[in-house]
């Protein structure tokens, strides 16, 4: 089981800039939303799969359309609509450029997705 976000719900990636801040993903759903936290992610990704990447936070699908995060409990899928999003979202354009960049976004904050594709 798995909870599902879709892209047009991402509100903001926040990079830690200051001490006792967390990488994170910010999201609003049908609760009012959260936050993902990617070390904790990172964590668990670790734990699941006994392995020494350390900043490795879940697995991406280009083709597919999807990250898979390994948040605690469930994990967290961010799955990306096929129709074009304008620009008043975090992630605009066609559903390839939306997962591009946030595949990039996750990247400027040393952490990484495991490809699937």
């Amino acid at each position: 089981m798995e909870r599902i976000l879709y892209d047009d719900q991402i509100v903001a990636i926040n990079r830690s800039k200051a001490e006792n801040h967390s990488d994170s993903i910010a999201y609003k759903d049908k609760n009012g939303g959260g936050n993902i936290d990617l070390h904790t992610c990172a964590i668990n990704y670790q734990q699941e799969h006994k392995t020494d990447h350390i900043r490795c936070i879940g697995e991406r699908h280009a083709e597919k359309g999807y990250f898979l995060l390994y948040t605690s409990g469930i994990k967290t899928k961010i799955l990306f609509k096929k129709s074009i999003v304008f620009r008043n979202h975090v992630l605009h354009g066609t559903r390839r450029r939306r997962f591009l960049q946030l595949q990039k976004m996750i990247l400027e904050t040393k952490y990484t997705t495991y490809d699937l594709s």
